[in-house]
């Protein structure tokens, strides 16, 4: 398995965040992916409350752009990431909350020092291009490995719609979002995510349809 570290992986949301900028919106059309249990009006919605985000993220300051996480789930919008200062948190959360059409902001934005942050990135940088960390002391670089981990997992278990689901990892903390189609698929995602080496805990914002 080839795996991304999360400053490449970010970089490249980058460039497709501009790719997909200089495409106007109103061009594409309501998008549809049936596998999905959103409708195609609210896939739409949430990718034009994105693309607005991750604009005004662009303009005002790019370290945003990999720093912060933004999922969105039918108008459902979860925060994560890390910034190094209370003022940057303050502004970024103050871009996420313009769009009058987002129903809910899940904020889990950490503010962390500037030393802090680069120490995390360079970790990632350095696990990513591997398994678990050997320390199990030095989880702090397994987020992407986490991630893939739960990608696997989700895709590969009967019962479970992983397209569904949104999730983060940050500091081997799990934020998932999305839809269960009932008690029993809830209760099989959160104890997958929960049995991944090196979660420490999960912050759930999965709901039952």
């Amino acid at each position: 398995m080839i795996t991304i570290s999360r400053g490449w992986r970010n970089a490249m949301k980058a460039v497709s965040v501009c790719a997909l900028l200089a495409t106007p919106l109103a061009a594409c059309g309501p998008l549809q992916m049936p596998l999905e249990d959103r409708t195609g009006n609210d896939q739409w919605l949430d990718t034009q409350i994105k693309s607005g985000i991750l604009g005004e993220f662009s303009k005002v300051d790019h370290t945003y752009l990999i720093d912060v996480n933004v999922d969105i789930w039918k108008q459902q919008v979860m925060v994560t990431g890390m910034v190094d200062s209370k003022g940057k948190y303050f502004d970024v959360m103050s871009l996420v909350k313009q769009d009058s059409r987002i129903k809910t902001v899940y904020d889990h934005l950490e503010v962390a020092d500037a030393a802090t942050i680069k120490a995390y990135h360079k970790a990632e940088d350095e696990y990513g291009k591997n398994a678990v960390p050997a320390d199990s002391a030095t989880q702090t670089g397994s987020d992407v490995w986490i991630e893939s981990q739960i990608k696997a997992l989700l895709l590969a278990e009967k019962g479970v719609s992983s397209v569904n689901y949104r999730w983060q990892s940050v500091n081997n903390i799990v934020y998932i979002m999305g839809d269960a189609q009932s008690s029993e698929e809830l209760d099989k995602v959160l104890s997958i995510v929960r049995r991944i080496k090196g979660v420490k805990r999960v912050v759930s914002h999965i709901a039952t349809v």
